[in-house]
């Protein structure tokens, strides 16, 4: 299992990063609700790129999930 996840971590956190921001950028909502600290973001930066930045977020969180599992001992 562990070298699945090895060999599949990287692809897998494109992928997971790719498809957030895909799903933000095609399914526009018309209104977000943001928490007030980054209110001010999409404001200073633009929606796409804040989209983008939200992207890299979940893919950095896919990746870390997939370095704790493939740490993980039996």
């Amino acid at each position: 299992m562990k070298t699945l996840i090895r060999k599949i971590k990287i692809p897998l956190s494109l992928f997971f990063g790719g498809f957030a921001s895909y799903l933000l950028f095609a399914n526009p909502l018309e209104s977000y609700t943001l928490p007030v600290i980054i209110i001010w973001l999409p404001d200073v930066i633009g929606w796409d790129a804040f989209f983008v930045v939200l992207g890299i977020i979940a893919g950095l969180i896919t990746f870390g999930i997939c370095l704790i599992i493939e740490g993980e001992e039996n």
